[in-house]
C-alpha cells in the first residue's frame, strides 16, 4: 500500500470517529458576554460613557422637566404686581398742581378646584411620558449592547482574518523567493514566474487591507463604547466553541407566544402612547366647559366715593372667593381639536395592534434563524475538527518523512481557512441568539443602573 493511500486511510478512520461524535449539546442560550467575561465590564462602562447613552440620559432629564411642568397645574399659582409712582395732577377746580405718591399692588393666589379632570390628566400624561423616556432608555441600551457584542466579535474576527492572510502572505513570499532563485539558475522562465509574482503581490495587498480593516474596527469599537482603543493583546485569538440551545430557544418562544400582551420595550412604549392620546382626547372634550378656581389675595388701589371725581382715596382690599372661567364659543377650534385627538388615538391603537401581530411572526422567524445558525455551526465545527486532525497527521507524516513541507503548509492554510469559517459560524450564532433574546424583551441588563 502506498504512503499516500495509508495517510488517506488513517485520516478517513479518524474522520469517521469525529463525524459520529457530533458537536451540539443543549445548553442555556449563550450571549457573547458569556463567552468573553471581559465583555461584561465593557457593557457596564458603556452605560455611563457611551456617547449614545449620554444622549439618552439627557432625554430622560428633559422628560423629568416635562413631568414637573405637567404636574404644576395641580398646585396653586401665586403672582401679582407692585407699582409706585409720583404724580402731578392739574385740577380745574383748584389752582396749581397736586403732587402725590401713589402705590398700587395686587397679590393673588389661584388654586384650580374643578377642571373636569384636565389638570389630573395632564399630570398623568407627564408621568407616562417619563415612563416612555425610561423605556426608550432601556431599548437604546439593548440596541447598544447588541452593537457592542457585534463590534467585539468583529474585533476577534478581524484578528483571525489578519492572522490568516499574514500566514498566506508569508507562504506566497516564500514561494516567490524559491521561484526567483530557480529563475536566477535558469530552471524557471519569466512566463512561469509571472503568476507567482502576482500571487505574492496580491497576498501583500490582502495583508495590508486586513491590517487596515482591523485598525479601523478597533477605532470604531472605542467610539461605540466611549472607551480606549483596545490593544491586540486584549483581543482574544478565537471565539471559543459554544453549545447550541435549541430546546431553550423553543421554550422562550413558546412562553412569549402565550403572552396576551407582548412584554417588550417597544410594546410598552406603544401602550403608553395610547394612554397619552386617550387622556389628550378627554381633555379636548372639556375645553368649552366652565372651569372653577379658588382665588384669594390682597390689593391696593384708589377710588372715588363722591360725585367729585377728583376726590380719590387709597383702598386696601383683601379678598377670597371662587372664579369661573368659561370659553363658550371658540370658532369651532375645539371641534377640530377633538377630531385631531381622536384620530391620533386611533392611530396609536392601530400601531400597537400592528406591532402585536408582527412581533409574534418576527419572533418565530428569529427563532428559526437561530436554529439554522446552530445547524451551520455544527457543520463548521465538524469541518474544523477534521481539518485539525488532518493537519496533525500531515505534520506527523512530515516528521516521519512521508509528507513534504509544502503539504504541511497546504494543510495549515486549509486549517486556517476552516478556522475562520468556524469562527464566523460561532459569530453568526451568537448574533442571532442576541437578536432573538433582545427583540422579544428577554435580555437581562444587569450592567444598566436602576431607573428611578
Amino acid at each position: 500500500m502506498s504512503i499516500c493511500l495509508r495517510r488517506v486511510f488513517r485520516f478517513s478512520a479518524v474522520t469517521l470517529c469525529v463525524g459520529l461524535y457530533g458537536s451540539s449539546v443543549s445548553a442555556a442560550p449563550t450571549l457573547a458576554e458569556d463567552v468573553f467575561p471581559q465583555l461584561k465590564g465593557i457593557l457596564a462602562k458603556a452605560v455611563e460613557q457611551s456617547p449614545r447613552m449620554l444622549s439618552q440620559n439627557l432625554d430622560r432629564a428633559a422628560a423629568d422637566g416635562d413631568m414637573i411642568q405637567a404636574k404644576a397645574g395641580l398646585y396653586p399659582t401665586l403672582g401679582g404686581f407692585y407699582q409706585m409712582t409720583q404724580t402731578q395732577d392739574r385740577r380745574e377746580d383748584q389752582p396749581g398742581t397736586l403732587d402725590s405718591d401713589k402705590v398700587f399692588y395686587n397679590i393673588s393666589l389661584t388654586q384650580p378646584v374643578f377642571h373636569w379632570g384636565e389638570r389630573f390628566n395632564n399630570a398623568r400624561i407627564g408621568d407616562i411620558r417619563r415612563q416612555i423616556a425610561d423605556e426608550n432608555f432601556k431599548e437604546a441600551y439593548r440596541l447598544l449592547a447588541h452593537e457592542i457584542r457585534l463590534a467585539y466579535l468583529d474585533l476577534v474576527m478581524g484578528k483571525i482574518q489578519l492572522a490568516k492572510v499574514t500566514y498566506s502572505r508569508d507562504l506566497a513570499l516564500e514561494a516567490l523567493g524559491n521561484a526567483e532563485d530557480r529563475l536566477s539558475k535558469g530552471v524557471m522562465s519569466e512566463g512561469e514566474i509571472f503568476a507567482i509574482r502576482i500571487a505574492a503581490d496580491q497576498a501583500r495587498l490582502d495583508a495590508e487591507n486586513a491590517l487596515w480593516n482591523f485598525d479601523r474596527t478597533k477605532r470604531n469599537f472605542a467610539t461605540l463604547t466611549g472607551g480606549a482603543v483596545p490593544s491586540d493583546a486584549e483581543i482574544p485569538d478565537d471565539i471559543p466553541q459554544i453549545s447550541t440551545a435549541g430546546s431553550e430557544i423553543d421554550a422562550i418562544l413558546s412562553s412569549f407566544l402565550r403572552e396576551e400582551y407582548p412584554d417588550t420595550a417597544a410594546a410598552r412604549v406603544l401602550r403608553n402612547q395610547i394612554a397619552v392620546e386617550e387622556l389628550n382626547y378627554k381633555n379636548q372634550r372639556t375645553r368649552l366647559r366652565p372651569k372653577l378656581n379658588l382665588v384669594a389675595g390682597m390689593s391696593q388701589d384708589e377710588q372715588s366715593y363722591t360725585a367729585n371725581a377728583g376726590l380719590k382715596y387709597g383702598v386696601r382690599s383683601q379678598f377670597v372667593g371662587l372664579q369661573v372661567n368659561w370659553s363658550i364659543f371658540d370658532g369651532f377650534a375645539t371641534k377640530g381639536a377633538i377630531r385631531t385627538s381622536l384620530a391620533r388615538k386611533r392611530q396609536a391603537e392601530a400601531k400597537y395592534n400592528q406591532y402585536s401581530a408582527t412581533v409574534r411572526s418576527e419572533a418565530r422567524q428569529l427563532a428559526r434563524a437561530v436554529e439554522l445558525a446552530g445547524r451551520q455551526l455544527a457543520i463548521s465545527e465538524r469541518l474544523l475538527d477534521n481539518a485539525g486532525v488532518f493537519l496533525k497527521f500531515t505534520r506527523d507524516d512530515h516528521i516521519r518523512g512521508n509528507a513534504s513541507a509544502a503539504q504541511v503548509n497546504q494543510a495549515q492554510a486549509n486549517f486556517n481557512e476552516l478556522r475562520l469559517s468556524a469562527n464566523s459560524a460561532r459569530y453568526n450564532y451568537l448574533m442571532r441568539v442576541s437578536d432573538f433574546i433582545g427583540r422579544i424583551g428577554q435580555t437581562e441588563t444587569p450592567y444598566m443602573p436602576s431607573i428611578d
